[in-house]
């Protein structure tokens, strides 16, 4: 673990820098299946954001090379696509997301809030004298790991709210697992979002984004097929037309029903 070049009672008002291990199992049927990646936590001015550290490499590239004229397509490696921020004065957490649409980014408020029950257990993670703490969240049952050396009340996804920086947290199955490896003063510009404000962003409330994503698992190629109908792809025929349609849809429910597993849980009940 990087250690730290500075002591954090002078850490407000400077940007940090926190790389997690983000270790997933992503299909209960095919545990051997599990998926490593990197994610960064970049903390900054009372805020935060946590996203895949191949984003940030991936949109600096495509960022330098649209100045020259050039188009680059996002990294197709990238495994975690959403982008988690979080503002220190309020309890929201706002997730954005391409994942359900090739038209909108979808930033999706959460306002639930987070009941942890700090425990006396004790631990060492690292170099990092840790406290435990448990959680109901998301249709799982989550154990944290937070140090107060660290006095940011954050930590990787949604998670927040101890008395001190998550240095471990993972469910009870061990399915999702989010491990910190790295601290560093971040002298670089700091990652924005890129959120436009015009008409591709839908902002979402939960309950909102909980109705929209139960249909979607229903049906994933509604927005294509609605494009592929309407005309606004091109076809050479009717019969290759269909024939794409047919395949795209083949495919993608393919996809969803091996992505059976996924962080919050309880998005998959009836």
């Amino acid at each position: 673990m990087l250690g730290i070049f500075c002591s954090f009672s002078i850490i407000y008002g400077q940007n940090y820098r926190f790389t997690y291990n983000y270790r997933s199992i992503p299909d209960t049927l095919n545990k051997n299946n599990i998926i490593n990646e990197d994610m960064i936590l970049e903390v900054r001015d009372n805020k935060s954001v946590f996203l895949s550290q191949k984003k940030i490499i991936s949109d600096s590239v495509m960022i330098a090379d649209a100045k020259k004229g050039i188009m680059t397509m996002p990294d197709p490696s990238i495994q975690t696509k959403y982008i988690v921020t979080k503002e220190y004065s309020d309890v929201k957490t706002r997730l954005i997301t391409e994942e359900f649409s090739t038209s909108y980014k979808f930033v999706i408020v959460d306002e639930r809030p987070l009941n942890w029950k700090i425990l006396p257990e004790k631990k060492m993670i690292g170099e990092y004298q840790c406290q435990k703490a448990v959680l109901d969240f998301a249709g799982r049952q989550w154990t944290a790991w937070f140090t107060e050396e660290i006095p940011f009340s954050d930590g990787p996804y949604k998670f927040r709210g101890l008395p001190g920086l998550i240095v471990q947290i993972g469910d009870s199955k061990e399915y999702h697992v989010f491990q910190l490896k790295g601290v560093q003063k971040n002298n670089n510009n700091p990652y924005e979002s890129k959120v436009d404000k015009g008409t591709n962003t839908k902002n979402l409330s939960f309950s909102d984004f909980v109705k929209f994503y139960k249909e979607y698992r229903k049906d994933p190629v509604k927005e294509f097929k609605q494009n592929a109908m309407s005309g606004k792809i091109y076809y050479e025929s009717e019969e290759k037309r269909i024939e794409h349609m047919m395949l795209v849809e083949k495919l993608n429910k393919e996809r969803i029903k091996k992505d059976n597993n996924i962080i919050e849980l309880d998005l998959l009940k009836k």
